[in-house]
């Protein structure tokens, strides 16, 4: 049987964040941290960001629903810093730190652009196959 793109697409994004998740409690010590910073935060999640919203609008999975994969996308990109240097703190300092909504914005708009690529994509495919 064939995985279907309802579930393939939000699973690689959703795996690619745990995996974020996992690294940063369980493999990197406090020395690592500007270097997973760097890899996850500006490098890994924003790639798979943009490619599973590619893949997205391209294939469409959910329907005329498939864009609010862009907000889903967005929060788990709003949550990544936040479940891991904003917890670290609070668990050492006991600061409470509020979510950060650039991290909401900037996910947003690196789905947003993955979402509108993969959905030009198949607008353009549609209209090169209607005209033969």
């Amino acid at each position: 049987m064939k995985p279907s793109a309802k579930v393939v697409v939000p699973a690689v994004l959703l795996g690619t964040w745990l995996f974020s998740l996992f690294v940063f409690w369980c493999v990197i010590g406090p020395a690592d941290a500007l270097g997973y910073a760097l890899l996850f935060f500006y490098g890994l999640m924003p790639l798979s960001v943009l490619g599973t919203s590619l893949a997205a609008g391209l294939l469409r999975p959910y329907g005329k629903m498939s864009w609010l994969f862009v907000p889903a996308a967005a929060v788990l990109a709003l949550l990544l810093p936040w479940l891991t240097f904003s917890l670290a703190n609070t668990l050492t300092f006991g600061n409470l730190n509020p979510l950060d909504p650039t991290a909401f914005v900037f996910g947003a708009a690196v789905s947003a652009v993955g979402f509108g690529a993969g959905t030009g994509v198949r607008a353009l495919r549609a209209r090169r196959h209607g005209a033969r």
